[in-house]
């Protein structure tokens, strides 16, 4: 079962410029920049009391992120949810008839494993889904 909101996406243009903004506008500046190669995206995280966000820039113009801006614009891209066990989670909501974009969890951005809901199967909202990484040496051992 979903435990929480993880955070929440946003893509922008420009990574540098969106970090000051979100700075200005939560009064704290960003904790970590990562680049997640498997995605295609540089993503910056704000923590905001016991919540997140998450800013994506695209690293190359093939990204889902680049292709989101292309033909939505700036803004939000998606909501995470933490979840216990994600290999669980995603059986479970395939069996309610959840389309899974990868079926298969993948290393994401801030120490979590991922997968992802197809927007079609949530009202046009991509949904992620993010397990916690306990250990770096345990990734193969949880997929």
């Amino acid at each position: 079962m979903m435990n929480k909101i993880e955070h929440i996406g946003i893509a922008v243009k420009d990574i540098e410029k969106s970090n000051e903004l979100f700075a200005s506008l939560f009064g704290e500046k960003h904790y970590k920049i990562e680049d997640v190669l498997s995605e295609g995206v540089k993503t910056s995280f704000f923590q905001i009391g016991p919540n997140k966000i998450e800013l994506l820039e695209a690293s190359n113009p093939n990204s889902p992120i680049s292709k989101f801006i292309e033909k939505k614009g700036e803004g939000i891209h998606h909501i995470a949810f933490s979840v216990t066990n994600i290999n669980k989670e995603i059986d479970r909501l395939k069996k309610e008839g959840f389309t899974i974009l990868n079926e298969t969890p993948k290393k994401g951005a801030d120490n979590k494993l991922v997968s992802f809901l197809h927007p079609k199967s949530t009202n046009g909202v991509l949904i992620e889904l993010c397990q916690e990484i306990v250990e770096k040496d345990k990734v193969n051992e949880v997929l």
